[in-house]
């Protein structure tokens, strides 16, 4: 049994929902899935596994940040993950981006020391492309405001305010702080991983986050594209 997840294999799903936040982990739990049982509490990772229109899916927390949303990856891999879509949230940076607004990166600056202890030295790391499409087609038929494009994942929340104009000026839609571990990890241990995410607020041309009636409406909105995602891949 994995030392942080107290998961029994055959009660984890192949196709895996991850959530920085536990609340949302909860959320999608107890909104969307049917036959629902947790599956671990340990250390606050709170995990689920359910059916969605009838398929198994499980979705876990990864807490925040690349080191921990890391362990909780390696730790699904060796229990069975095949399929990892992060359901986050992030800053826009752009200001054509409003709160409310999904984005689903199609890569991820890595802002972060994780890939050096991996020796992933790149500059860039990327989502699995059926996944990536998947998640807009989806996203397209829901109906609401989405940019695809790359993020930055960074290492500092309380810094990124200082950094965002640089990479505003570099076309980069966003910043968050676990996709580009998720990517990188995905594809060295090779399973399949994307993202999508709600911009709570715009770092440069506004609050970097907020909880409105709309931004939680569009986090809903999020989880079930994702949901109908994964499913997709059965």
């Amino acid at each position: 049994m994995p030392i942080h997840l107290k998961i029994k294999p055959q009660n984890l799903s192949p196709t895996v929902l991850l959530s920085g936040d536990p609340g949302r982990t909860k959320m999608v739990a107890e909104k969307f899935l049917t036959a629902t049982k947790m599956i671990n509490d340990f250390r606050g990772l709170l995990a689920y596994t359910g059916k969605y229109e009838n398929v198994p899916v499980s979705v876990v927390t990864t807490g925040m940040g690349c080191p921990s949303a890391a362990i909780v990856i390696e730790e699904l891999v060796n229990l069975g993950a095949k399929i990892l879509i992060r359901i986050g949230t992030c800053g826009a940076v752009q200001k054509r981006i409003k709160p409310a607004d999904l984005i689903i990166p199609n890569s991820a600056v890595p802002l972060v020391g994780l890939l050096k202890n991996y020796h992933l030295l790149t500059k860039i790391t990327k989502p699995n492309n059926s996944i990536t499409r998947k998640l807009t087609e989806k996203t397209i038929e829901s109906g609401i405001i989405y940019w695809v494009g790359p993020i930055c994942t960074s290492d500092a929340f309380y810094q990124e305010k200082k950094e965002a104009k640089e990479w505003e000026d570099k076309d980069i839609l966003a910043m968050e702080m676990e996709c580009a571990g998720l990517f990188a990890l995905a594809k060295l241990r090779k399973v399949k991983a994307g993202a999508i995410l709600t911009a709570t607020g715009n770092i440069l041309y506004g609050q970097q986050v907020m909880e409105t009636k709309e931004i939680k409406k569009s986090i809903s909105i999020m989880c079930k594209i994702a949901l109908e995602t994964i499913i997709s891949f059965r």
